[in-house]
C-alpha cells in the first residue's frame, strides 16, 4: 500500500526532480531495498511492532499496522517535509488511513 502512495506522490512532482520533491524518490528507494532483506530479516521489529501497538491505541480501529519498512520509508517522508513529527496522526494522514 505505502509503495502506491509513494509512487502517487511521486508521479504527481515527476516534472520537479530537484530539491525537495526529488528527496521523494530516495524515500521510495529506501523502502524497496528494504522489502528485498523482508525475507531474512521479517517484516517487523520490534520497533514497527510497539508503534503499531501504540498507534492501534491511539488511533483506533482505524489503525492498519505497518511493517519495519513501511516505516522507515515513512520516517523518510516525514524527515523530507520539514518539521512533520513522526507520530501515528502524521503516519495516518500519509498514509490515508
Amino acid at each position: 500500500m505505502l509503495i502506491i502512495i509513494l509512487l502517487l506522490v511521486v508521479s504527481i512532482f515527476n516534472g520537479s526532480r530537484g530539491g525537495y520533491f526529488g528527496d521523494l524518490f530516495k524515500c521510495n528507494d529506501l523502502l524497496l531495498k528494504c522489502q528485498e532483506t523482508e525475507a531474512i530479516q521479517g517484516k517487523y521489529n520490534d520497533f514497527a511492532h510497539q508503534f503499531n501497538r501504540n498507534c492501534s491505541q491511539e488511533i483506533g480501529s482505524k489503525w492498519s499496522n505497518i511493517t519495519r519498512c513501511e516505516l522507515e520509508a515513512i520516517k523518510c517522508l516525514v524527515t523530507q517535509m520539514n518539521g512533520m513529527d513522526l507520530n501515528c496522526e502524521n503516519i495516518a494522514d500519509i498514509m490515508h488511513l
